[in-house]
């Protein structure tokens, strides 16, 4: 299935202990940012298999997010990471993701995370930026630099520009004819709109 038409966008693998925290974060990844999370409390239904429905999860997501926080569990958990770094070996597009939860344990990171960027939600690190990685990663765009500017600040800047050009465009006002001048100065006011 080609990452296009994947129907998840990330599969969140923990362990139970967190399900709480991991939870509070799929629901701002699918509020806040339009992600479609597949995370085994809101799928898996009663009385059905849910090592296939998990299994199923990994094959229609486009990422796994890899939650590691103060217990790091054995079984079902590491066939989970397992599989996720084979499909990823057999589809580049796939991508594995460790998180850190504020409780990790830095002994607990699979060696495999070694190799990759991590979103630390760790105490004491900044939770914005490591949300913001988590959001990168999700979506396979390189996070850019950080802070990113605010709406008001682009909107600013892109209100300062138009009143330059419209400045510039004054000072030429003799050389340009009136029709001429006012389409201009249009495109100006729509270019500033769109911003």
């Amino acid at each position: 299935m080609s990452p296009s038409r994947k129907e998840f966008s990330a599969f969140l693998s923990h362990s139970h202990d967190d399900a709480e925290w991991v939870e509070d974060l799929a629901k701002r990844l699918e509020d806040h940012c339009k992600f479609r999370v597949w995370l085994d409390r809101w799928i898996l239904v009663p009385g059905e298999s849910w090592q296939q429905q998990m299994a199923k999860g990994l094959d229609t997501a486009e990422t796994c997010v890899v939650c590691v926080g103060s217990n790091t569990p054995a079984g079902w958990f590491r066939e989970e990471v397992e599989r996720a770094l084979d499909m990823q070996t057999k589809d580049r597009a796939f991508r594995v993701i460790p998180l850190l939860l504020p409780n990790a344990l830095i002994e607990n990171v699979p060696q495999f995370a070694s190799l990759r960027t991590w979103a630390d939600f760790r105490v004491g690190r900044d939770a914005e930026f490591a949300f913001h990685l988590l959001k990168s990663g999700i979506s396979g765009e390189a996070p850019g630099r950080w802070p990113p500017e605010s709406p008001a600040v682009i909107a600013n800047e892109a209100l300062e520009l138009a009143e330059r050009k419209l400045q510039e465009l004054e000072r030429l006002r003799k050389y340009i004819r009136e029709e001429v001048l006012i389409e201009i100065q249009r495109k100006i006011l729509d270019q500033w709109i769109e911003k």
